[in-house]
Order: C-alpha cells, then structure tokens, then sequence
C-alpha cells in the first residue's frame, strides 16, 4: 500500500513539473520580443503612398531583425530610409533592420519608416492600420498604427 501511494506521489509530482514546464514554455514562446510605442501614419488617399512610423524596443534575450512587412491597406509594406546626397533627398529601400538586444529603434519622418504603396483605401484620420511584422526567425508580430496628422 505504500509502494503504491508512494508511486503514485511520483506520478502526480512528474505531472506538475512537466505541467510547470508547458506553461513557462508557452509563456516564453508568446512573449512579444519587440515592444511598441506611439504607432502612427499618415494621412493619404487611396492608391496613394502612405508612411508608418513608430518607436520599437526589443525585450528579447538577443538582437532581432525585421525581415519584411505587410498588411492589407496597401499592395506593399517595405523599410525606407530617407537621407540627403548632394541637396538632394532620397529614399532608399532596406531589407531590413536589426535592433540589437535591449536596444531602440525610432522611425520617424525624414529617417527610417515603413513606407505603404498603392493604398488600398483612403487612410483618414482616426483610422488604423494593422501591419504585421516578420523577424528573421519567422516570428510575426501585428502593429497596430493610428491615422493621424503629423
């Protein structure tokens, strides 16, 4: 009798640990390992281009890059970067972006943002925007952005 309450002590304590175990996983595996603040776009027309800009902190345990975006409001989300070369300003499409652990990363007008082609509809403001984004591991994250005037 012992012996079996014994082994059944085993088997209810090996339960819980692999039990324990499933939660912390599922826990660490639906963390989001970019932290967004102050989304924004700007108003555009449909068929239009539209910017999106936003501050993203990455709380993950290492550096994570953005591989592309997307979203339906428009036929195309990509990395811009805006610099100045001779007087003049040009963009210039990245594949992507790196935030290294625990660092920053602020687009904004007249530097890095996501830029939207051919709107699918008109972005007015108080609209928003949901635009998924892809790390190099395959993890997607939405991003919900909010139409406002810059």
């Amino acid at each position: 009798m012992i012996a079996m309450r014994a082994r059944a002590l085993v088997v209810v304590f090996a339960i819980l640990l692999v039990a324990c175990g499933s939660r912390r996983d599922t826990d660490v595996a639906s963390r989001r390992p970019l932290v967004v603040s102050d989304a924004w776009a700007r108003p555009a027309d449909s068929g239009a281009t539209g910017g999106i800009y936003m501050t993203l902190a990455n709380v993950d345990a290492r550096a994570v890059t953005i591989t592309a975006l997307s979203t339906p409001m428009a036929a195309s989300a990509e990395l811009h970067q805006t610099m100045q070369m001779d007087g003049m300003v040009h963009m210039s499409a990245r594949p992507n972006v790196m935030i290294e652990r625990a660092g920053t990363l602020t687009m904004a007008p007249g530097g890095l943002h996501v830029m939207l082609t051919s709107l699918t509809s008109a972005l007015r403001v108080g609209d928003s925007v949901v635009l998924t984004v892809t790390l190099s591991d395959g993890r997607m994250m939405p991003v919900t952005a909010t139409v406002r005037a810059p």
